[in-house]
């Protein structure tokens, strides 16, 4: 399930506002922990993952414990099918304390395709049938909080010899406080389908249909921390980070990431504040070579005004990203934060490294039905290029579009994905497609994001480019970068709702996705067209009527027609 964190400041009414006042206490130096690996050669099956999500979701001795306000459960879109939120107004659902929800749902998607092989020379007219159970928790009170969605979908095939098949959908977040203000653990999982070659053939988001470029990806992340004070000198942070990515039938993508990290930030006292932080990363790729980094970085922060500070860092790190063995040189940086008013904000941060500098730029701001936001962002990579980097989905738009609406975070995403299914949109839309790696590598990715919301209608545009590069000179053995030394995506799409009555809803979206590479014969381009009617069945039940058509340039190209209905069903 996508997210986006937004900070929530209040209402600016004059230079000498309440909101200054709290944020000139609350504000604290930015962190800048580094994420790693692990030599484990285990494999994360969709089991593992699944049951490791469930359980932190639903363990007893935390369910018992949950006593707080009742909120609305979230409900995520699997597979990019349409579910239905768990929003208020008898959308169902059942509680085991008064801070969980729990929310079971059913839907059954009939669709007819002229192109069921995705080839222009053997097209393959057929009838497909996907049922799809799934569950939605969330629960916001209490030690443990998150939220977790996951689908099961049967694909039935009829007029055609393609066999059924199973895929599975999993989204998944919590944090757990073991010991009060003392001992965290943070856990994301995930279990979807997704292109493994930015090169091969690209299907669109909301397309079920499985192509030799698919793949199942699963991914775990456990980051369990310590965190105390130093008397009133300091606040101190112990974290291990740990991540295993897994794509299915291919060692391509296959990742461990293991990092540990020491940061501490001092107390301030005035307006000028200090932080250091001392990390150690190494990462595993099962098809390329270990890598390794490590840094030790101090910092200062002064604050010119509640508005606006500025930061700056130095030390030295040691890394084999750039040339495979171990290189030692200094690191500096310069960082800015900017928010004049509570609706808009500012951030900049510059870091020099000798494998290549990294930057993050953000720009945002909120009108009272529209939002604007622009990020470009240069890092790392690890293995899997999937929505990293500061990339907003649909979801995450709304979200931060809703914010002055809703500023009560589970009361949001109620509300957003209540908004979204109805319209008939995918939270992940607009996202890239990705791909699958076997080595690091620097990546840049640029996003512009607008959104409008009227009493009827609600449009969204969004434009993105990401740039992969090899770091250095090392060659990866398999996957995109060894083929190209860099794979440049931009796409670009626009949706568009309106509300035809209190039930219903007519949604139009378009999207274009290209690839480059640095030969002729590394480009695609992948346009989508999808036009669907949604309403509502009584307080649980709604129906989703649509037709699609996608044309693909590039390998195995192809143009596809197709008609669905999705029923869906809450319990």
């Amino acid at each position: 399930m996508a997210t986006v964190t937004a900070m929530d400041m209040g209402t600016a009414v004059t230079r000498l506002r309440p909101d200054r006042l709290a944020r000139r206490t609350c504000l604290s130096a930015a962190s800048k922990g580094i994420a790693s690996p692990l030599r484990s050669h285990s494999t994360v099956n969709p089991g593992s993952v699944i049951a490791a999500a469930v359980f932190l979701m639903t363990v007893p001795e935390f369910v018992a414990a949950q006593t707080e306000s009742t909120v609305v459960g979230s409900a995520a879109n699997g597979a990019g099918l349409s579910s239905t939120s768990a929003s208020g107004g008898g959308a169902g659902g059942f509680g085991a304390g008064a801070g969980l929800r729990v929310q079971p749902r059913i839907s059954l998607t009939q669709t007819w395709t002229d192109n069921l092989a995705l080839q222009d020379r053997a097209k393959d007219q057929a009838l497909f049938s996907i049922v799809a159970p799934g569950i939605s928790i969330s629960n916001n009170s209490g030690r443990l909080r998150g939220n977790l969605d996951y689908a099961l979908n049967g694909i039935v095939y009829a007029k055609t010899d393609r066999d059924s098949n199973v895929q599975h959908s999993l989204s998944a977040n919590a944090n757990l406080e073991l010991i009060d203000r003392y001992f965290f653990v943070d856990m994301r999982a995930s279990y979807s389908q997704q292109q493994a070659s930015a090169f091969g053939q690209q299907v669109s988001t909301e397309n079920a249909i499985r192509n030799p470029n698919s793949t199942d990806v699963a991914n775990l992340t456990i980051t369990p921390s310590l965190r105390g004070r130093l008397a009133d000198l300091a606040r101190v942070e112990a974290k291990v980070n740990a991540s295993f990515t897994d794509a299915k039938e291919s060692a391509i993508g296959d990742s461990r990431l293991l990092d540990l990290s020491l940061r501490a930030d001092g107390i301030a006292k005035g307006p000028l504040s200090w932080w250091s932080l001392i990390s150690a990363q190494q990462s595993h790729f099962k098809a390329g070579n270990d890598n390794f980094r490590s840094s030790a970085t101090g910092g200062l922060n002064y604050r010119l005004d509640v508005d606006f500070s500025l930061g700056a860092n130095a030390g030295l790190e040691r890394s084999d990203l750039k040339t495979g063995s171990g290189q030692s040189g200094p690191t500096a940086g310069l960082n800015a934060v900017w928010t004049p008013t509570p609706r808009t904000s500012v951030q900049g941060d510059y870091q020099h490294h000798d494998y290549g500098s990294s930057h993050s730029l953000s720009v945002s701001h909120r009108f009272q039905r529209s939002s604007i936001r622009y990020s470009d962002n240069t890092s790392v990579s690890q293995g899997l290029d999937s929505g990293a980097g500061g990339q907003m989905t649909i979801y995450e738009l709304y979200f931060f579009q809703f914010q002055s609406l809703y500023p009560d975070p589970v009361i949001r995403d109620a509300k957003v994905r209540q908004f979204l299914q109805e319209a008939g949109i995918s939270p992940n839309a607009a996202a890239n497609s990705g791909f699958l790696s076997s080595a690091p590598s620097l990546q840049r990715r640029q996003e512009l994001s607008l959104s409008w919301q009227g009493l009827r209608a609600s449009a969204t545009a969004m434009l993105n480019q990401s740039k992969n590069g090899r770091i250095g000179g090392q060659v990866p053995g398999q996957g995109d970068l060894a083929q190209s030394s860099t794979v440049l995506q931009r796409g670009a799409s626009a949706t568009f709702s309106y509300r035809l009555t209190p039930e219903s809803s007519a949604n139009l979206a378009l999207s274009e996705q290209q690839t480059r590479g640095d030969q002729a014969s590394l480009s695609t381009t992948l346009r989508t067209i999808n036009l669907s009617w949604t309403g509502r069945l009584g307080s649980k039940g709604s129906l989703n009527l649509g037709a699609r058509y996608s044309h693909f340039e590039g390998n195995l190209p192809y143009r596809e027609n197709a008609v669905f209905a999705t029923l869906v069903h809450q319990f």
